[in-house]
């Protein structure tokens, strides 16, 4: 099971953080990475999954592979931002973690204006 491993690594990198943190805080906030930077690592063949399910999914249904790409992007912003904000309030610095999921809110939303767009044109088609 995947997820035990990945809780393991979790709690194991949390109490070597802890430990650290008393003695030596500039590394343990870098043990806090790298674990982190593990657990990520070791779901990557999940998002690949994902994503090839997704792709196969937009080619069945004939949905555009520029709304495709879209959704993904979307989707790794997401991830990404919420991933930077976590090890930037870990370091203590919350009100720049907040920005940075601001950023990515931003920016996901300005990705997500032409599906959109797409959409509403595709309901207006619809009602006419």
């Amino acid at each position: 099971m995947d997820i035990v491993k990945i809780s393991a690594m979790g709690i194991i990198t949390a109490f070597c953080v802890v430990m650290l943190r008393e003695q030596k805080s500039e590394i343990a906030m870098l043990v806090g990475i790298a674990g982190g930077c593990l657990i990520l690592l070791s779901l990557i063949d999940y998002f690949t999954q994902i994503f090839a399910t997704l792709s196969a999914i937009a080619s069945k249904t004939g949905i555009p592979s520029s709304v495709y790409k879209s959704v993904m992007k979307i989707i790794s912003i997401g991830y990404i931002a919420d991933f930077s904000a976590g090890i930037v309030e870990d370091t203590g610095q919350k009100a720049l973690a907040e920005k940075i999921i601001l950023g990515g809110k931003l920016i996901i939303m300005v990705i997500a204006l032409p599906i959109i767009t797409l959409l509403f044109d595709t309901i207006a088609g619809v009602l006419s």
